[in-house]
């Protein structure tokens, strides 16, 4: 059985807080910011989405791209593929 790791909600909750802050719905934060309402209930779920998108939520809301680790969570690790040796007497193109 595999368990999956939780996105911590209160990194996510923080968009929903400014969002409610301002008084707005999350159609009116996704208009305003140029990307769908669902983009916007995803996010606020804690799923993840591209730097634009993270750029022009924190913009729109009045938020420092500085202060985006407090709003978003982590960048994923990518993993380094491993040098594999060559294989003697296989020839390559």
């Amino acid at each position: 059985m595999r368990v999956r790791a939780r996105k911590s909600p209160e990194v996510m909750n923080r968009i929903r807080a400014a969002r409610q802050a301002m008084g707005w719905t999350q159609n009116d934060l996704a208009d305003k910011a140029g990307v769908s309402a669902r983009t916007i209930h995803a996010i606020e779920k804690g799923r993840p989405c591209r730097q634009a998108t993270k750029r022009k939520i924190l913009r729109t809301l009045g938020v420092p791209w500085d202060l985006r680790t407090e709003y978003f969570p982590g960048a994923r690790k990518v993993r380094h593929p491993v040098a594999l040796e060559p294989i003697e007497g296989v020839r390559t193109a």
